[in-house]
């Protein structure tokens, strides 16, 4: 049943997509759109893919020194493969589930336990999260002032208070008690101990203020790179905007696209994109270019894990077969 409703959940998201991109297109021409993309400059959007990539090799770092918290280590150029990798599978599944299953699932061939990579990759979203929404609190404050957005502000302090409080909660001692009794309720009470070895791994993060604190700085610096990447994206497009108004618009466009009403953000994404951006002139044609071609910049760099999960398979399955040979003998 909970397979139905996630099913049924997926197709509401891409339903709003469409929704929301019938409704652009009906004010924004198509042949427009094209004639903007078509006249982009090929080496800006290069530098943009370049930045887009040193930005994920960067969380890749995060991520790596997060797994070595917990006992999991992996050569770096393995790390940045499944960092990739699992940026590859977010491309089809909703809400980057997709992504952080593959990212569990090859890192926990390294570690102690599985819950430990459970614990790596949680901390690596919580803490993206955290400096994501800090960010947006901070450089949208004066757009807020000057374009009369303090509605959607105020919906950004609460963004951040609500991470906050989940990474909080995932320290809380009571926890794993909470989680326990919820697991018996639901006839899953067996799985009681995964859950417990889970929250002894993210009490290892607890007393760690000093690697926290960098893990947050390098993610908020993650965050500065991809701001980058939308600069040159416009560079690209021929936009002509300041560059302070991508530190005040592009990380209020990322919380709002991180936000599961849609899928990936399509759609959601481009309408915030021409909404803010109009704002100081931008039309519309220019504003969605920019959105989606910032998005497909990153769909293209992710190419690379699947590039890279294309290259392991005979190996796995070599792998594989040399297991199943050692179990008949």
């Amino acid at each position: 049943m909970s397979g139905v409703r996630q099913g049924l959940l997926a197709l509401a998201k891409l339903a709003f997509s469409v929704i929301l991109l019938v409704l652009l297109f009906r004010r924004i021409s198509l042949e427009q759109v094209m004639a903007v993309v078509s006249e982009a400059n090929p080496m800006w959007l290069a530098a943009a893919a370049t930045m887009m990539l040193a930005s994920n090799l960067l969380g890749s770092y995060q991520w790596g020194t997060l797994l070595r918290a917990v006992d999991i280590h992996i050569p770096f150029w393995k790390v940045g493969a499944y960092y990739h990798i699992g940026l590859f599978f977010n491309n089809f599944l909703p809400a980057n589930i997709g992504g952080d299953i593959a990212r569990i699932a090859d890192s926990s061939r390294y570690g102690p336990t599985t819950a430990a990579a459970v614990s790596a990759v949680l901390m690596d979203r919580l803490i993206g999260t955290v400096a994501l929404a800090g960010l947006a609190l901070v450089t949208t404050l004066p757009a807020a002032n000057r374009f009369h957005l303090m509605l959607l502000y105020l919906a950004v302090v609460g963004f951040f208070l609500l991470s906050v409080a989940l990474l909080w909660g995932v320290f809380h001692p009571a926890l794993v008690p909470a989680c326990a009794r919820l697991l018996q309720r639901v006839g899953l009470g067996r799985l009681a101990p995964h859950v417990a070895d889970l929250a002894l791994r993210l009490e290892g993060f607890r007393g760690r203020r000093v690697l926290m604190v960098r893990m947050v700085a390098l993610a908020t610096l993650t965050q500065l790179l991809r701001i980058g990447v939308h600069a040159l994206v416009a560079r690209a497009l021929h936009v002509s905007v300041p560059l302070p108004y991508f530190f005040l618009f592009v990380p209020l466009l990322a919380v709002i696209v991180s936000l599961p009403i849609s899928l990936n953000g399509l759609g959601v994404r481009e309408g915030a994109g021409v909404v803010l951006f109009g704002l100081i002139g931008v039309d519309r044609a220019h504003a969605f270019s920019l959105q989606f071609l910032t998005y497909l910049v990153a769909v293209a760099v992710s190419l690379l894990g699947g590039l890279a999960y294309l290259l392991r398979i005979p190996r796995r399955r070599a792998e594989a077969r040399s297991l199943r040979r050692n179990a008949w003998r």
